[in-house]
């Protein structure tokens, strides 16, 4: 009973330095995410997106909260809890630019 208990707690993760493949490793799984917000939050269509600063292993990470969060702030910590999700972008047009080749987003959606 415990290990059924425990097996569905969220599982406890740094943003800021999550590895692709660790990411691979726990996608579609209810995660409890902790990172430094480095992103101007945004709102689109009734979600806020905020994000960790970028890493060289060119992976994008990012966080979608649920409603319009004013509270968010660049440089403050932000913990989630949510569905880690590892998706891969093919390339694309971001705005008027071309994006080539295709990026990594390591994703938890609240």
């Amino acid at each position: 009973m415990l290990a059924v208990i425990l097996a569905t707690l969220p599982q406890p993760i740094d943003l800021d330095s999550l590895d692709p493949e660790h990411a691979r490793q726990l996608s579609g799984r209810v995660v409890a995410a902790a990172f430094m917000n480095a992103a101007p939050p945004y709102t689109l269509v009734g979600r806020t997106v905020v994000g960790p600063a970028d890493r060289e292993d060119g992976a994008v990470r990012t966080a979608v909260l649920r409603g319009t969060r004013l509270d968010v702030e660049e440089g403050r910590r932000v913990d989630v809890v949510g569905m880690l999700r590892v998706i891969d972008h093919a390339p694309c047009f971001v705005g008027m630019a071309f994006v080539l080749p295709g990026w990594v987003e390591l994703r938890v959606e609240e």
